[in-house]
C-alpha cells in the first residue's frame, strides 16, 4: 500500500493547481491525505519525501527550497494523521467517525501547509498575509476540495483496491479544470488591472448603449463615480445632435466595427470637455456582438494650446506686416516733415494761409509718426535702451501723474511688494506700458470704480505654470498687475485684445493700438503678458518680467547743450530711400558739413575709397539692400579705424547693433534739430575721446 501511494504521489507532484499568487497545490496531496488515513505515522512522514523525488532528481528548485517543501509537507501530512487519529479515538458511529476523520485530516493538511508557507513568505520576502492570498477563504476552500478527494481515494482502497485506477482519470480531469480556471482568473485579473490603470478614459458599454463598467481615468474625466456611471445611458454623457451620434450608434447595431471622432462630453458639473472618442465592437467566439469598448482622450488642454499657437502666429504675422508698413511709412514721414519745416522757414509773414496749411501738415506728420511708433512697438522692432530698474520706484513716481490722467471718479490703490526684485527694461517704454494699461482700465470704468496696481516676486515651476500667462517659462519673475472693476470682457474679446487695431470703442474713439503696444514692449523686453477677465467683474492685466540680480543703474544727468551745431567735417550718408537721402544731405549741407551720399553700403564703401581722405562720421540707415548698416560700419572701420558711426532707422532691430546696444540711433521720422544735434554730439564725443587719449599719452 505504501509503495503504491508513494509512487502515485511522486507521479502527481507535477500536476499543479494554482492557488493565490505565490502557491500552487500539487495533486499529490490527494495521496498524502489517503496515506494519513491508511498508514502509520512513520510511513506518512516518508510519503512527503517520496512525493518530492521527481523534484530532487530533476533539480527543479534550489536545494533549500526543496528542503523547505519536504519539511512543510511532512509536517502537514503528520498534522493530517494526528487530526484523523483524534477523531478515531471518539465514540462516534463507525461510518460517521471515518468520514469525520477524513474531513479533519484534509482540513488539517491544508491549514498547516498554507500557514507554514505564508509565514515563510512573510519572513523571507516580506509579503503580507493578505498579499500572498494563501489564507484567503477562496484559496483554502479550493485546496480543501482537492484534499477531500484523498478521503474518497482512501475509502475506495478500503472497499475495493481494484477500483483505484478508475479514480486516476477524474483526478487528471480535475487538475486540468482547475488549471484552466486558474489561468482564466489570471487573465481576468490582468485585464482588470490594465483596464483600471489605463491613462485613457475607457468604458464598456452594452449593446443597449448603457454603461457596464468604467475605469478610473474616465471617472475623473466625467466627474461621476463608478456607481453613478454603471447603467447610465451613454447618450446622457454626450452633448451632440443625433446626426453627430449616428456613426457611433452604428457600432452598437453592428453596422460598423469601429468609430473615431471628436465629441463634446457633459461632466457631472454641467461643464463640457472635448474628447477624441474611439469605439470598437467586441465579438464572442461565434462572431456575435457582445459589447462595445469606448475610449475617450481629453483634448481640452491640447485644443487650448493649439488655439494659443494660432493666436501667437497670427499676431506675429500682423506684427511683421505692421513693422514693414511702419518702416516705409517712416521714410515718407521723414520727407514730409522735413520738407514742411523747410517750407515754413522760407515763408515770411505775408503768407498766413499757406503757413497755416503747412503747420497743419506738420502736425499731421507728428501724429502719423506717433502712430508708426506704436506699430513698431507692437512688432517688437523698436530700439530699446534697457537698464536695471526698480519697478516699485517707477510705479510710485507715476502715481500722481496717473491720478490726473484717469480722473477723480476712479480710485487708485498701490500694493507694492517689499524687497521687490529688479528688472532689466527700457524705463520710458515701461512707463508707457503702465500708462496704456491705466487708460484701458479707465475706459472700462466710465461710471467710476477702482484701479489697483500690484507688484510681487513670482517663481514659476515647470509643473505649476501660471494660470494668467501659461507661456511663461520656468524661472524667477517680477510681476506687475493692473486690476480694474470695469465691465470686463467675454472670451471672444479677450482672445483678440492684443491684436492691433482691434477695439470695442465707438468709431473715432480709439486706434486699437494701446494694448498691442503693451504686448510688443513686454515681449521685446523678454517678458510675458496675460489677461484674466469675466463679464461684469472687471479685468486683470498681468506683466511678468525676468528678475535680475543686479543693482539699479542711475542715469547721469545730461550735460546741457552748448555751442553751435554746425560743422565742417566730412560725413558719409548711406540711405537707400532717395527722398530721405536728399533731405539729409540738404540739412547737413546747410549746417556747413561736407556730405557724400550713397544708395547702399556697397556704394558707400566705393565712394569712401575714391574720396581718398578720412571720413569723420558715417550716417547710415540700419536696413538697406545688399549690405546692412552695421555691416557697412564694420567694413568702413576696417579701412578707416576710429570713424564715428550714427545710425538712423524707423525699423530698428536692436539685435543688429554691435553687442546688441542701442547707442547713437536717430529714429525716423526726425526733426532737423534732432538730426544735427546728434551728429554734432557724436563728433564732439569722438574729439573729446581723442583729446583725452592724447592727454594721457603726453609725458609729464
Amino acid at each position: 500500500m505504501f509503495l503504491a501511494l508513494a509512487a502515485a504521489a511522486a507521479l502527481a507532484q507535477r500536476l499543479i493547481i494554482p492557488v493565490g499568487r505565490h502557491h500552487g497545490f500539487p495533486m499529490a496531496v490527494v495521496f498524502l491525505v489517503a496515506a494519513a488515513l491508511l498508514l502509520p505515522p512513520q510511513l506518512v512522514a516518508l510519503m512527503a519525501l517520496a512525493q518530492h523525488i521527481p523534484d530532487i532528481a530533476g533539480r527543479r528548485f534550489p536545494p533549500y527550497i526543496t528542503a523547505f517543501n519536504i519539511a512543510n509537507y511532512t509536517l502537514s501530512a503528520l498534522a493530517a494523521w494526528g487530526a484523523a487519529e483524534l477523531i478515531h479515538s471518539t465514540d462516534l458511529e463507525p461510518d460517521l467517525r471515518w468520514a469525520a476523520a477524513g474531513v479533519a485530516a484534509a482540513l488539517a493538511l491544508v491549514l498547516v501547509n498554507h500557514a507554514v508557507l505564508a509565514a515563510m513568505l512573510r519572513v523571507a520576502r516580506g509579503h503580507s498575509l493578505r498579499s500572498s492570498g494563501l489564507l484567503a477563504p477562496s484559496a483554502l476552500l479550493a485546496d480543501f476540495a482537492l484534499a477531500s478527494l484523498g478521503v474518497v481515494l482512501a475509502r475506495f482502497w478500503l472497499s475495493d483496491p481494484y477500483l483505484i485506477p478508475l479514480a486516476i482519470v477524474p483526478l487528471v480531469l480535475i487538475q486540468r479544470s482547475f488549471t484552466l480556471l486558474g489561468r482564466l482568473g489570471e487573465s481576468e485579473e490582468r485585464f482588470r488591472t490594465m483596464f483600471e490603470g489605463a491613462p485613457t478614459g475607457t468604458i464598456m458599454v452594452g449593446l443597449d448603449e448603457r454603461i457596464v463598467s468604467s475605469n478610473r481615468a474616465f471617472e475623473a474625466l466625467s466627474g461621476y463615480g463608478k456607481s453613478d456611471l454603471t447603467g447610465r445611458p451613454l447618450g446622457e454623457l454626450v452633448s451632440a445632435a443625433d446626426e453627430e451620434l449616428a456613426p457611433l450608434r452604428e457600432v452598437f447595431t453592428g453596422h460598423r466595427s469601429a468609430y473615431g471622432g471628436q465629441l463634446r462630453l457633459l461632466r457631472s458639473d454641467a461643464t463640457e470637455v472635448t474628447g477624441q472618442v474611439a469605439a470598437s465592437l467586441v465579438l464572442d467566439a461565434q462572431r456575435r456582438p457582445r459589447f462595445v469598448i469606448v475610449m475617450v482622450e481629453d483634448l481640452t488642454e491640447r485644443l487650448h494650446l493649439e488655439a494659443q499657437l494660432r493666436q501667437s502666429q497670427r499676431m506675429e504675422a500682423v506684427g511683421q506686416l505692421a513693422g514693414g508698413i511702419a518702416h516705409d511709412f517712416n521714410n515718407l514721414l521723414t520727407i514730409i516733415s522735413g520738407r514742411t519745416q523747410f517750407a515754413l522757414r522760407s515763408f515770411g509773414g505775408d503768407e498766413g494761409a499757406i503757413r497755416s496749411d503747412l503747420e497743419e501738415v506738420a502736425a499731421a506728420a507728428e501724429r502719423a509718426a506717433a502712430l508708426t511708433h506704436q506699430l513698431l512697438a507692437y512688432s517688437r522692432r523698436q530700439v530699446l535702451q534697457p537698464r536695471v530698474i526698480d519697478l516699485n520706484a517707477v510705479v510710485a513716481e507715476m502715481e500722481r501723474m496717473l491720478r490726473r490722467l484717469i480722473g477723480e471718479h476712479i480710485e487708485i490703490e498701490l500694493e507694492l511688494a517689499p524687497r521687490l526684485g529688479r528688472v532689466r527694461a527700457d524705463r520710458g517704454q515701461l512707463e508707457q506700458v503702465i500708462v496704456n494699461l491705466a487708460l484701458n482700465a479707465r475706459d472700462a470704468m466710465a461710471d467710476g470704480g477702482g484701479l489697483t496696481i500690484r507688484t510681487a516676486n513670482v517663481d514659476v515651476d515647470e509643473e505649476a505654470p501660471l494660470v494668467a500667462a501659461p507661456a511663461a517659462a520656468a524661472g524667477r519673475y517680477v510681476m506687475l498687475a493692473v486690476d480694474d472693476t470695469g465691465h470686463g470682457m467675454d472670451e471672444s474679446t479677450r482672445s483678440r485684445v492684443f491684436e492691433p487695431f482691434f477695439t470695442t470703442k465707438d468709431a473715432g474713439k480709439g486706434t486699437g493700438l494701446g494694448l498691442s503696444t503693451v504686448y510688443g514692449i513686454i515681449t521685446q523686453s523678454g517678458g510675458v503678458l496675460g489677461v484674466e477677465s469675466v463679464p461684469d467683474s472687471g479685468s486683470t492685466f498681468t506683466v511678468y518680467l525676468p528678475r535680475v540680480e543686479a543693482s539699479v543703474v542711475r542715469d547721469a544727468a545730461p550735460a546741457p547743450h552748448t555751442g553751435d551745431v554746425a560743422g565742417s567735417e566730412t560725413l558719409l550718408v548711406a540711405e537707400d530711400d532717395d527722398g530721405v537721402r536728399a533731405l539729409v544731405e540738404l540739412v547737413l549741407t546747410r549746417h556747413g558739413y561736407r556730405v557724400l551720399g550713397a544708395r547702399d553700403g556697397v556704394e558707400a564703401l566705393r565712394i569712401a575709397k575714391e574720396h581718398g581722405r578720412p571720413i569723420d562720421l558715417l550716417l547710415t540707415d540700419m536696413i538697406m539692400p545688399r549690405m546692412k548698416g552695421p555691416e557697412l560700419a564694420a567694413a568702413l572701420a576696417d579701412a578707416q579705424p576710429g570713424v564715428r558711426v550714427l545710425y538712423m532707422s524707423g525699423y530698428a532691430d536692436a539685435s543688429l547693433l554691435p553687442n546688441g546696444g542701442s547707442h547713437h540711433v536717430v529714429p525716423k521720422p526726425f526733426a532737423e534739430e534732432v538730426l544735427v544735434r546728434m551728429v554734432r554730439d557724436v563728433l564732439d564725443d569722438s574729439a573729446a575721446a581723442r583729446a583725452e587719449v592724447a592727454g594721457l599719452s603726453t609725458p609729464r
